[in-house]
């Protein structure tokens, strides 16, 4: 073969593999296929201006000034100016190494700023701190999700609060609130509730001092709901067995408002007379003193 044609093919693998290298350096600037083309021809052929690079790339004169003037923001590219023209040229190798060096300083310098923020202020990230700031919502759905809402009533601490609906109550499951009721007892968790006065209140009631709880009773002709409310510990729940829904709210601020807004309720239903209520058993006493008031 022809040396002459050798040194051809030579110079052509080079020239492939010189592409190749500058192609894959620009990548790792992030620039896309147009700014790479644009900047492997300002190389080939020198400084330019916007209209000549245009030409060689043959794309629209604005679409390359606008790509030019972003590699010189990027600190690829120069631009100058001569009698009164504007050139663009690519950056010496050296500028563009003291450009990268100061970008891994400026880049340090953010990461130490943010690790000192996360350290001082990160727990405002944590799911942990937010549950404990924001009320936490939990939804359930049908006959299981709801006895889940009840099952959860068990937890309290220092007893329950209810607004009930006693022939809801029954008409859901009667088995499980009676079962529910004497479980409750049994883990000496007190309650207070008013109810609508219906038959079914009144044989309620009349289970009070066995099953731990003083009620109230008010005219169901005035007052009447059918979803049941509950306050405990710092949760409040409402249970609706017509819908088959039931939700619990988790947040000291809601459950303390309800606490207040039921207080004020037991004693507004004082005034219709059937009222059970339950005296604080004395030191290392486990029975509770109950008696009855009415009109």
């Amino acid at each position: 073969m022809d040396p002459c044609h050798l040194n051809q093919i030579d110079d052509q693998f080079s020239s492939v593999y010189a592409i190749s290298v500058i192609t894959n350096i620009l990548r790792s600037f992030q620039l896309n296929e147009k700014e790479i083309a644009i900047f492997t021809k300002v190389l080939e052929t020198g400084a330019q201006t916007a209209s000549r690079i245009a030409r060689l790339c043959e794309m629209p004169r604005n679409t390359v000034r606008s790509i030019l003037d972003g590699l010189v923001k990027k600190g690829l590219m120069v631009k100058t100016t001569r009698a009164n023209t504007q050139y663009y040229a690519t950056e010496k190798k050296e500028s563009l190494i003291r450009l990268l060096k100061h970008r891994r300083v400026r880049m340090e310098d953010e990461i130490d700023m943010q690790i000192d923020l996360l350290e001082k202020y990160g727990e405002e990230l944590s799911t942990r701190h937010w549950a404990t700031t924001r009320p936490r919502i939990t939804f359930y759905e049908g006959t299981a999700g709801l006895e889940k809402v009840y099952e959860d009533t068990l937890t309290a601490r220092s007893g329950l609060k209810s607004w009930a609906a006693y022939d809801a109550l029954m008409a859901a499951d009667a088995t499980y609130f009676n079962k529910y009721f004497k479980r409750r007892a049994a883990k000496n968790i007190a309650m207070r509730s008013i109810h609508p006065d219906t038959p079914a209140a009144r044989e309620g009631q009349a289970r009070d001092r066995e099953e731990l709880r003083e009620s109230a009773l008010v005219p169901a002709d005035k007052f009447n709901w059918v979803p049941e409310i509950q306050v405990y510990n710092n949760k409040v729940n409402i249970a609706s067995w017509k819908e088959k829904l039931g939700i619990i709210i988790e947040s000291k601020e809601i459950a303390d408002a309800i606490t207040a807004i039921f207080d004020l309720s037991f004693e507004a239903a004082k005034r219709y007379g059937r009222v059970t209520v339950l005296h604080p058993p004395r030191e290392h006493s486990a029975k509770h003193k109950y008696h009855r008031q009415y009109t």
